[in-house]
């Protein structure tokens, strides 16, 4: 059975905190590589020893703080887009503390832009840079830095390699991860769209997209309607659990029978929908009757004695078929016949009722 769908409130809450919990591996490694980095360009500067108590407390706890922030937020998605923006603005202080030091201030500058459009993409990015500035105004307004350093001190040079090389290539592996995760999802949704919830065979509009493609193709296809006989009395004396275990025991049955060769799908209640390719009308009435004294013999679920029996209705495709509707509309009044003859019992379609399946009660 289908999963019960979230709340939409508690749903928003689940992808913020799997945001805050992807984000906190990169921004953790970040601190400590960028810390390297802006740690160099502080080294060779007369930097206050506030500003080293900051830049230390930044690397220990700012990561963690932020998670927790993240995590127990009452909305953990808008907690975590602060937590950026606060990434943002001690970037802008830290850029302005080292005295605009070209390349590690053009290192932390695309770190941090790499990580906003990450998460929120151009609007996103735009929101970091203005945070950015407003951090480098504020670290000029506390630092007074003088003029930048354009060519970077070996120093400088080697300590900064680690963040140009290692973050890059994390946030490339993150972004490959959840590019595989949204590829499975989408594979699942697809599946969701065409399957039938209960039996899991494909759903009706699906499968009469499959007849309908078939038609015009030149090598021979039978499709069969199949129908449990007095499958109304199982509800009606069991209840409809047990009517939709019967439906699930039946629908594992066609696949055992079947295999992959065989588009099985669930045409509607307990109707059922075959469509077999490149079989000749013989080949599919030979398939069938096997299908048939397979199900005599197979274990139903309780409490029921033994499986219903089932009608089919058989129709070739032929070069006179002008659409799948009327294809399918064959098929369907070989399956009335089957079952006004008596049930359990196969009939093609434009044949004598006589030509059925031998009585399997």
């Amino acid at each position: 059975m289908p999963d019960t769908p979230l709340d939409p409130v508690v749903e928003k809450r689940l992808r913020g905190t799997r945001l805050a919990k992807r984000i906190y591996a990169p921004r953790t490694l970040g601190l400590l590589v960028g810390g390297l980095c802006i740690g160099s360009a502080l080294h060779e500067l007369p930097t206050p020893s506030w500003v080293w108590t900051l830049w230390s407390l930044q690397i220990l706890f700012w990561s963690h703080l932020a998670y927790w922030r993240a995590r127990y937020h009452k909305s953990p998605y808008h907690a975590e887009r602060q937590n950026l923006g606060a990434d943002s603005l001690l970037g802008g202080f830290w850029v302005a503390a080292m005295h605009f030091n070209v390349l590690p201030s053009i290192v932390v500058v695309t770190m941090i832009c790499l990580d906003n459009i990450a998460v929120g993409g151009t609007r996103m990015a735009l929101r970091g840079l203005g945070l950015l500035a407003t951090g480098t105004l504020i670290g000029m307004w506390l630092i007074s830095p003088g003029f930048p350093n354009v060519v970077p001190s070996a120093t400088v040079l080697l300590c900064s390699l680690p963040m140009i090389i290692t973050y890059p290539l994390v946030i490339g592996y993150i972004t490959y991860l959840q590019a595989r995760r949204l590829s499975r999802q989408k594979t699942a949704l697809i599946e969701l769209s065409r399957s039938d919830g209960l039996t899991g065979l494909f759903n009706r509009r699906f499968w009469e997209d499959q007849v309908a493609a078939n038609l015009p193709t030149d090598s021979p296809a039978t499709i069969a309607l199949l129908d449990l006989d007095h499958f109304k009395r199982i509800n009606d004396e069991h209840g409809h659990g047990v009517g939709d275990q019967t439906l699930r025991t039946l629908s594992s049955l066609l696949r055992q029978s079947f295999g992959d060769d065989v588009l099985l799908g669930r045409y509607g209640g307990e109707e059922f929908g075959l469509l077999m390719p490149s079989t000749t009308l013989d080949q599919a009435w030979t398939a069938i009757q096997r299908f048939q004294q397979r199900l005599r013999h197979y274990p139903p679920p309780p409490p029921l004695s033994r499986m219903p029996t089932c009608s089919i209705g058989l129709a070739a495709k032929s070069p006179l078929t002008r659409n799948h509707e009327q294809w399918l509309l064959q098929a369907d009044q070989a399956l009335y016949s089957a079952k006004h003859a008596g049930r359990n019992r196969i009939c093609i379609d434009g044949a004598p009722t006589s030509q059925t399946t031998l009585d399997l009660g």
